[in-house]
């Protein structure tokens, strides 16, 4: 089976600095880079390189940019359906600090044409096959992944929704996610009210989507499934940037359940894929390739 990553797709300028800027202050970065980027295109990559079958759905402007993006997938054998919209092709700026944490400021631009979305993502989805996994974001349209979970649903594929960037999340869209991926922060905010405690919030979403998983950085990640609860752990090591550790986890998560995987093993491999990544600097170049994630799980367990 296959993975079908519907999201955004960046050219991101990376810089890395000492620390994070205050306001009104300049700080002078010690490099800088261009690259692939978006959590749709992270995540498609890190799936096709986790062992899937991908295809990425996307917009990008008929540009400069917009060929790169192109390539960077051609290059990582990843089967795209990219709208051509007369938007510019989005674009972000990441600070990277020399502790590893990252500030991103993201220009939309194409990922946010609806109606160029809307048709490649009809046609993608309308050619997947029941076991396949649809993974979807949120800096795109909500209504464009609705409209495909919906269609994705009634084809027989599951389908995953990483809840990022944080976003209300409507009783529509949750009814037709199968598994929900969301950081601390995100999970209170899409259990909606004055929840402070992540337990809760998770327990309350798992309630309307069935599956939760919350990752939690170095304390792991929280999985319920079925009225089960298992805390995932994480992998200590010393993170450089981790600006795709969450699209890693998703994609390399997507890319194991394709192949059929319970889903506390492919929350482990996913969780092995993220703590590789973290030690790498990037977004999309970052991610880990299959063997690297099966040898780093082979030598923890020895």
């Amino acid at each position: 089976m296959g993975v079908i990553v519907l999201g955004s797709a960046n050219e991101d300028t990376a810089v890395s600095v000492r620390r994070h800027p205050g306001a009104g202050e300049t700080v002078l970065a010690s490099s800088a880079g261009v690259g692939a980027g978006g959590k749709g295109l992270n995540q498609a990559i890190a799936a096709a390189r986790a062992g899937a079958s991908t295809t990425f759905v996307g917009a990008v402007g008929d540009d400069d940019a917009g060929a790169r993006l192109r390539l960077a997938l051609t290059a990582e054998e990843v089967g795209t359906r990219l709208a051509r919209s007369d938007r510019v092709t989005g674009s972000a700026f990441v600070m990277v600090s020399a502790g590893g944490e990252n500030a991103i400021v993201v220009v939309p631009g194409a990922n946010q044409d609806a109606e160029a979305l809307g048709r490649e993502a009809d046609a993608a989805v309308g050619a997947i096959a029941e076991g396949d996994i649809v993974l979807a974001q949120l800096e795109i349209p909500i209504d464009v992944v609705l409209t495909a979970f919906r269609l994705a649903g009634a084809r027989g594929a599951s389908t995953v929704l990483n809840a990022a960037p944080s976003a209300p999340l409507s009783d529509a869209l949750l009814d037709v996610v199968d598994i929900l991926v969301v950081n601390e922060h995100e999970c209170l905010d899409a259990a909606g009210g004055d929840r402070r405690d992540v337990r809760g919030a998770a327990e309350a979403l798992a309630a309307r989507v069935g599956t939760v998983i919350v990752t939690l950085g170095a304390q792991g990640a929280l999985v319920l499934s079925g009225g089960d609860v298992d805390l995932v752990a994480a992998h200590a090591v010393s993170a450089v940037d981790t600006t795709a550790a969450g699209d890693t986890f998703c994609g390399a998560l997507a890319a194991r359940l394709a192949a059929g995987e319970q889903l506390n093993a492919a929350t482990r491999f996913a969780s092995a894929a993220a703590a590789l990544c973290v030690q790498r600097p990037g977004a999309s170049a970052s991610a880990p390739y299959a063997q690297e994630i099966g040898e780093f799980l082979a030598a923890r367990a020895s």
